[in-house]
């Protein structure tokens, strides 16, 4: 892998917690994206429909790797600690630099949800964001009535900054969503 550009730190590409770990995603990770990506229950809120290829995967893990050169995104596996089992991901994207500003992505597989993983895991990324990437607010957009979302995103901090009516439309049928964000001034870690 190339080094990150200048405004990304050098260390950007894995953060270790206590009970997971973000990785930058790899070619051996195509089969468990896909299953994450795949399933109707975890992409229910999600912006675009379930994937139906692997051959989806294997791009978005091209495009990811490629995005970690550019300074794109950082988008990173979230890993069992104890078993490396790729057991969702999210990512920072959207970079405006000059507000010092990105957005933040993320998605748990259903037998993971429940434990903290995803609190965790968030944690380690908005750390990073805050800290070593210099931003000042990481914003988020969920589905209306992703109440699971909306709730973890709330015991992060974040805070609800408005409906956007219609915002998506998948597969024809059209979606609220709800704007998040929060401030370098408000995180306190978890």
């Amino acid at each position: 892998m190339t080094a990150a550009p200048a405004w990304l730190p050098r260390d950007a590409f894995t953060l270790t917690g206590a009970r997971v770990a973000l990785r930058p995603l790899d070619r051996d990770d195509a089969a468990a994206l896909f299953a994450l990506y795949a399933d109707p229950e975890v992409m229910r809120y999600w912006n675009h429909a379930p994937w139906t290829s692997i051959d989806q995967a294997r791009a978005a893990i091209i495009d990811a790797r490629a995005d970690y050169r550019t300074g794109a995104s950082l988008h990173y596996a979230i890993a069992h600690q104890d078993t490396g089992e790729l057991i969702g991901c999210c990512a920072l994207y959207a970079f405006a630099r000059q507000h010092r500003c990105a957005s933040v992505g993320y998605m748990l597989a259903k037998a993971h949800r429940g434990h903290g993983y995803l609190r965790e895991a968030l944690a380690l990324l908005l750390d990073h964001a805050f800290t070593a990437c210099g931003l000042n607010r990481v914003e988020a957009e969920v589905s209306l009535h992703n109440t699971g979302s909306c709730r973890a995103l709330a015991r992060l901090g974040f805070r609800g900054e408005g409906c956007m009516r219609e915002r998506w439309i998948v597969d024809g049928v059209r979606h609220d969503t709800v704007a998040y964000g929060l401030l370098r001034a408000d995180w306190r870690g978890v």
